[in-house]
């Protein structure tokens, strides 16, 4: 019998884990696999890596100019008197025909022209990962500390609605003013549209964290981890330094000068020769009566040369196409001078962002601490009848005060820390241990 009661008190204890209605606890998500998540899913990023594909398909098209091509060809036609050509072409029964360019000036800009395309998608596409690196990091810690927030906020209430109950108390009892209660209720309110503030910044922060890790908006999220203590300090001097050496688009900049640069010299020396070979054979028609013309007629045709071209005039296009390569590479350079400039201007931010955010941490601290202190001492007075219950909410409501202030301290800081080594190049890394998340198609 007592085995029949424990199978029955298990299946009754399954029926109840699958009811409908009831969905499992969801799995805690860590900073990391928030990150990992993001490079996955993100749209923009993912719109970056799309553009870098096409950018890479365009440069390797260009660079295909110079491979040798064949066609198989049939050219059904019919001459009378001398032979002639149809479409270029013999008449003929089929052919294949075998095409290589040696050497183009212009094609050889294009494809300069092309990988430095190239080098301004892969730039591209390195920044848009590090700045889904930042925007997670940065995504996960507002999160966070909407959810110290929000704690705070509700004990806030909590305290501030008891202080009301009392004061209406009071107000009937005719120890206190009408006045004095509305300032209470006012007072209370406040807490309460706090509290409501605090939960609404919460799900949004949440809504965008799950826009980035590619999460239902539905779905429910519970963060694991401390964003503060998963990132490494960046307190080395040559912080400018670093940012420039490691700088995506400052180094996809550099490369596509030099691309244009060679791009401008192939534009200028457009007197330099075409040179192409070709391999033809036709299977020629005996209906055309070449037989006629030619005393050793073979239908079997075969051509095999190299063609030299020298241009001599171009009816403008060179002039051109040699103004555009130049213009190219005169904005490449301003724009890779505007980056110094921008990435001079961002550190200096960072920095001053990184310490006016440390002072700002410490004294929120200090008040936290004090006001822990204080509340401590009032419990110890209220249980020896020194104090009431009124002091007890103040010091609640205080605490609650300093809390929030040591989160938005917190969050500033990890924030000025997350743009300091997201520019040093170091942001992944301290993430993921790698300083390359994202791995190219």
């Amino acid at each position: 019998m007592s085995e029949r009661r424990i199978l029955l008190s298990l299946c009754l204890m399954s029926a109840a884990a699958l009811a409908p209605g009831q969905s499992p606890s969801p799995e805690p998500l860590t900073l990391q696999r928030a990150v990992e998540l993001a490079l996955e899913r993100a749209p923009s990023l993912a719109a970056a890596r799309s553009a870098r594909e096409e950018a890479d398909a365009r440069a390797a098209l260009a660079k295909d100019a110079f491979h040798p091509e064949a066609y198989l060809t049939t050219t059904p036609g019919y001459t009378y008197g001398f032979p002639g050509l149809v479409a270029g072409h013999a008449p003929s029964l089929a052919g294949v025909e075998i095409h290589q360019t040696i050497f183009d000036p212009s094609r050889g800009a294009e494809l300069l022209r092309a990988r430095a395309g190239e080098a301004a998608a892969a730039g591209a596409f390195e920044r848009s990962c590090r700045q889904t690196v930042e925007a997670t990091v940065v995504a996960y810690a507002r999160a966070w500390a909407d959810r110290l927030a929000t704690d705070a906020a509700r004990r806030r209430m909590d305290a501030a609605e008891s202080l009301a109950k009392r004061s209406a108390s009071l107000t009937q009892e005719g120890r206190q003013t009408e006045l004095e209660l509305e300032r209470v209720k006012l007072r209370a309110a406040r807490a309460r549209q706090k509290l409501l503030n605090a939960q609404s910044d919460l799900d949004l922060d949440q809504l965008e964290l799950k826009r980035l890790i590619g999460w239902p908006a539905s779905a429910a999220l519970v963060l694991a981890s401390d964003p503060a203590s998963a990132l490494g300090e960046a307190e080395e001097p040559e912080n400018l330094t670093a940012a420039r050496s490691s700088d995506p688009e400052l180094q996809a900049l550099e490369g596509q000068i030099g691309l244009l640069e060679k791009s401008a010299g192939y534009e200028a020396k457009r007197w330099l020769p075409v040179i192409e070979a070709s391999l033809q054979y036709q299977r020629l028609a005996k209906f055309n009566n070449y037989d006629k013309y030619y005393l050793t007629f073979t239908p079997d045709s075969v051509a095999l040369g190299v063609s030299i071209g020298i241009p001599l005039w171009t009816g403008g296009r060179a002039t051109d196409s040699l103004r555009g390569a130049r213009a190219r590479l005169d904005r490449a350079q301003a724009e890779r001078a505007g980056r110094e400039s921008d990435l001079t201007i961002a550190v200096q931010r960072a920095e001053a962002a990184v310490a006016s955010a440390a002072a700002e941490r410490s004294l929120a601290m200090r008040s936290r601490g004090i006001a822990e202190q204080t509340l401590e001492e009032t419990r110890l007075l209220l249980r020896e009848g020194r104090s009431g219950t009124t002091d007890l909410d103040e010091r609640e409501i205080a605490l609650a005060d300093a809390e929030e202030e040591a989160a938005k301290a917190d969050l500033s800081a990890l924030q000025g820390r997350a743009s300091l080594l997201a520019l040093r190049g170091e942001l992944a890394r301290s993430m993921l241990g790698t300083e390359r998340p994202c791995r190219t198609p």
